[in-house]
């Protein structure tokens, strides 16, 4: 089975996805479900590993994309060690099956991997390549930048998709392995940097449309094959950086892009469309004046329930809360057009998948569901294939 991710392409986006030859073609051959439900907290390392694993954050561990504590260039939750539930990734292992990954995230230094280019970001003054290399399958990785490093020009898209594109293809025609993943972030990247429905957006429809094509190819017709959107996003117009509140209550201090907490040790955790209160040792009398100068603060919409915050993993911290339409909030300054992060009950925001194979009934649609349907999907896949084998 070959899994591909196209990241931020939401349901409401998926007639105008469709419209592209490679896209529309392959939704002919496919079983789609529109109208599905997406896993909060709604960013793109929590999805994907519920994905992975057929269970919620609150149970796989992976709660953000990033560590908590906001800061200019923040830890990313890219290693495998987070995950505290079984992977379908671990499943191929054991069922003697090879897997393959390209940029999917939370593989880095994934001991079942077998070809793996994990997602994984230097810290500053690191170099890129030498990380990369550190995290993940280093002859393979070293062999797909020195044939296809002219297509990068840093993380930036569609080059970016190109060059995973490239290197999922020539481990499909040559190591045939019998479960692959790869994630495609061209519309999330561009998207963010200039909103739903734009020229930025319209770009990378048409990468995905090529991308598409060229590993329908390299996979060749016996191959099950199923694409899925992890989030849908929302344009904002204007970024709020919560932890300006602790600020003016004196329980935080702020240097340019980078918070030093008091005494207390409290700050907000941003994830786009929702926040998180860490409280620290901060008495309640205060922690209720925190959430009474959210609660008037501009873009605030609502406090997140207690299943929102048991799902997330959130459910030992003070409070969450989430931002109107239009709003988001943000650790630093930042010029987005457009995230995600929000509550599930936001208008627009299903996701869909669609999956080709000898079990489904191509052009059958169905509605509702959960993006957690997937990962038993997956699995009967491979027992099929370990039977085969």
């Amino acid at each position: 089975m070959l899994i591909i991710s196209f990241d931020a392409v939401g349901d409401s986006e998926f007639e105008r996805l469709t419209a592209y030859p490679a896209i529309a073609s392959f939704a002919r051959q496919a079983a789609i479900f529109r109208n599905v439900s997406t896993v909060f907290l709604s960013n793109t390392y929590p999805i994907h590993t519920s994905v992975a694993t057929g269970v919620m954050p609150d149970v796989h561990g992976i709660t953000s994309n990033t560590e908590p504590f906001p800061s200019p260039y923040p830890v990313w939750n890219s290693r495998e060690t987070g995950i505290h539930a079984r992977t379908i990734w671990q499943e191929a292992f054991e069922s003697g099956i090879d897997t393959a990954a390209v940029f999917w995230p939370v593989t880095a230094f994934s001991k079942t991997i077998r070809y793996n280019i994990p997602e994984v970001l230097a810290r500053p003054g690191k170099s890129q390549i030498i990380t990369s290399l550190k995290a993940g399958s280093k002859l393979l990785q070293l062999s797909m930048f020195l044939r296809y490093r002219n297509m990068l020009n840093g993380i930036a898209q569609p080059g970016l998709d190109r060059f995973a594109v490239s290197c999922m293809a020539d481990i499909l025609r040559k190591y045939r392995p019998g479960l692959a993943l790869i994630h495609l972030t061209a519309y999330d990247t561009l998207c963010h940097l200039h909103g739903q429905n734009s020229d930025g957006t319209a770009i990378a429809m048409e990468a995905l449309d090529r991308s598409l094509a060229l590993l329908l190819e390299a996979a060749g017709d016996e191959e099950d094959i199923l694409i899925f959107s992890d989030h849908s996003q929302i344009n904002v117009h204007t970024v709020i950086e919560p932890n300006k509140i602790l600020v003016s209550l004196n329980l935080l201090t702020q240097e340019g892009g980078s918070c030093h907490p008091g005494k207390y040790g409290c700050f907000i955790e941003c994830g786009g469309g929702s926040a998180f209160f860490h409280a620290g040792r901060l008495p309640f009398p205060q922690i209720d004046e925190v959430r009474k100068a959210i609660a008037r603060s501009r873009g605030f919409r609502r406090f997140l329930t207690p299943e929102e915050m048991q799902v997330s993993g959130h459910k030992d911290i003070a409070f969450g809360f989430c931002a109107e339409t239009g709003y988001c909030y943000e650790a630093a300054p930042s010029h987005e057009k457009a995230t995600h992060g929000y509550p599930l009950d936001m208008p627009d925001y299903k996701v869909f998948y669609m999956v080709r194979g000898k079990n489904f009934t191509p052009g059958s649609i169905s509605q509702g569901g959960s993006l957690l349907d997937i990962a038993p999907l997956v699995t009967a896949s491979l027992k099929s294939l370990r039977r085969q084998k």
